[in-house]
């Protein structure tokens, strides 16, 4: 029973996130289930990178709303903020993240469905969220962090509140 809700939650993932109309994908067969958890960390992230792959294709010749905050102490320059709508809704929105030195060599991407997180990378890390809770959290190379859910739980209200700073930074809420 343990993976029965990531199994439920994948399938939710793979009816519910099709970026693209007119896209279809076929259930795969029963026999093909993922058996272990790491399976099933291997299929959603596979998804979620055909997802964020789809959406940035679709989003390639938009032109975002773009804005830069005023420079922090000790940084060089202030944060470049771009955000991506679709129907008067965030689709993505990116940051520029400062390095050891203060130069704004990193970026921070999140993407959203609706008024939930989706998806998140920062220098160094990837989170996948699953009905807006975060599920994964993986380094650099894709791999899962096996991380305490009171750890995921603070990260992911860390993730929206920072998505939702900025975000007040364009909308004044």
């Amino acid at each position: 029973m343990k993976t029965a809700l990531p199994v439920l939650a994948l399938a939710l993932l793979v009816a519910g996130c099709n970026p693209k109309s007119g896209t279809t994908s076929a259930a795969p067969p029963e026999d093909s289930a993922p058996k272990t958890e790491e399976e099933l960390a291997d299929r959603m992230i596979t998804k979620v990178k055909r997802i964020v792959d789809a959406t940035d294709e679709r989003l390639a010749t938009a032109v975002p709303i773009t804005d830069t905050l005023p420079a922090e102490q000790g940084m060089s320059s202030g944060r470049i903020l771009k955000l991506w709508m679709e129907q008067e809704q965030a689709v993505k929105l990116t940051v520029t993240e400062p390095d050891d030195q203060g130069e704004m060599s990193g970026l921070s991407t999140f993407y959203f469905a609706g008024s939930d997180l989706f998806y998140a990378s920062q220098p160094f890390a990837h989170f996948i969220f699953i009905g807006g809770k975060l599920q994964y959290w993986a380094d650099e190379t894709w791999q899962v962090n096996p991380v305490s859910r009171d750890i995921l739980d603070a990260r992911e209200g860390y993730l929206y509140e920072e998505a939702n700073k900025y975000l007040s930074w364009f909308f004044g809420n």
